[in-house]
Order: structure tokens, then C-alpha cells, then sequence
């Protein structure tokens, strides 16, 4: 049973490695790449807000008025 629990440890501190290894790559590859990504979501949230906003309706998409979800049950 003793060896069993020594195991269990292992893995769980093997994991516990893991994840921190895991997150300091994801640290390094922000600080390397983060000014790209950042402009990289700055030019496309320019290009989204540029156009004009138009609420979609149901007049405009060819909608039925009083249509209910039960209206297409069987």
C-alpha cells in the first residue's frame, strides 16, 4: 500500500512539473510574440468597427410574424 501512495505522488508531482513548464513557454511565447498579437487584434478590431452598423431584422431577413417553436413540433 505504501508503494502505491509513492506513486500516486509521483505522478501528481510529475503533473505539478508539467504545468508549470507549460505555463512559463506560454509566459515566454507572450513576452516574444506579444506586440504582434497585440497588433494583430488591434488591426482586426479596426477593420470590424470601420463598417456601418445595421441591427438585422425580422423584416429585413424575409421573417414570419407569430411563429412559435411548438408551430413545428409533430
Amino acid at each position: 500500500m505504501k508503494t502505491m501512495h509513492r506513486k500516486s505522488g509521483q505522478a501528481m508531482t510529475e503533473y505539478v512539473i508539467i504545468i508549470c513548464v507549460v505555463a512559463i513557454a506560454a509566459l515566454l511565447v507572450a513576452g516574444v510574440f506579444g506586440t504582434n498579437i497585440r497588433n494583430l487584434f488591434k488591426s482586426a478590431n479596426t477593420s470590424l468597427t470601420q463598417g456601418e452598423a445595421k441591427a438585422a431584422t425580422m423584416d429585413d431577413q424575409g421573417g414570419t410574424k407569430d411563429v412559435r417553436v411548438s408551430d413545428f413540433s409533430d
